[in-house]
């Protein structure tokens, strides 16, 4: 499956949800839930997404056959949960599909309008240290 098409099966899935805050709630509660420990090795200081106030890490790992393990943690559970669903559509994603695909998850659920400027600058710098980080893998 492609980015993309994880993209749009996690946007179904999600979109069945009807009421946006309920649909951001649960998210934030389940989200990152069945995702396995972001290692302790990688919790450092050059992981650390600059332009977040809380403290957000992100990491990538080819994984040998072209594609990336995507890895993000952060110590608020929204950030948290948000992360978790960039790992899901990004992990197993080649360098072209990473940078050509944007999170447009975030605006198809209403998960902007569930969060402060802040918070959306913080996902934005997300998105530009993942690509940064496929891209330096190479």
């Amino acid at each position: 499956m492609t980015v993309r098409e994880r993209q749009e099966l996690l946007v179904s899935d999600y979109g069945v949800i009807e009421n946006s805050f309920e649909r951001f709630q649960i998210i934030v509660d389940t989200a990152h839930l069945g995702l396995g420990s972001f290692p302790g090795e990688l919790r450092t200081d050059d992981r650390l997404v600059a332009g977040c106030l809380s403290r957000v890490w992100v990491a990538a790992r080819e994984t040998g056959d072209g594609t990336f393990e995507v890895l993000i943690d952060s110590e608020a559970p929204a950030l948290k949960s948000l992360g978790a669903l960039f790992c899901r559509i990004y992990s197993g994603g080649t360098v072209a599909e990473i940078v050509e695909t944007a999170p447009e998850f975030i605006e198809k659920l209403s998960l902007d309008r569930h969060l402060t400027p802040t918070r959306l600058r913080g996902l934005h710098e997300i998105r530009k240290r993942l690509v940064w980080l496929v891209g330096e893998e190479r």
